[in-house]
């Protein structure tokens, strides 16, 4: 129920494989309009990239993670991304390019 209620895309992929583009990102609106949550997302963070802010965004699955990290390619938002698998000194330059560089937006977090 928590995968279908996070993103339809975690409870069954997408039937048409033309949502994936060649490096496996979904990329088409549909991962968007196929999920209120990210549907609202999406409002929340146009406002808050135009204004400058940067976000924090945590996940219990790394999934979840993937999802979003295919949201942020689509919108062309600059992004880090920390989970479970990676590593310390990769950890650690991602939070180095997050704090350092103003064109990283958001950071992806697992939890």
């Amino acid at each position: 129920m928590r995968k279908v209620c996070n993103h339809p895309y975690l409870f069954a992929e997408p039937r048409d494989t033309a949502e994936s583009a060649e490096d496996g990102h979904h990329t088409t609106e549909e991962l968007v309009t196929h999920c209120g949550k990210l549907q609202l997302l999406d409002r929340m963070l146009r406002s808050l990239h135009a204004d400058g802010h940067k976000v924090l965004i945590f996940s219990q699955m790394t999934r979840l993670l993937d999802i979003l990290e295919d949201f942020m390619v689509m919108r062309d938002y600059s992004y880090c991304r920390i989970d479970g698998g990676t590593d310390i000194e990769a950890r650690g330059q991602a939070m180095d390019s997050f704090n350092e560089d103003p064109s990283v937006f958001c950071f992806l977090l697992s939890t």
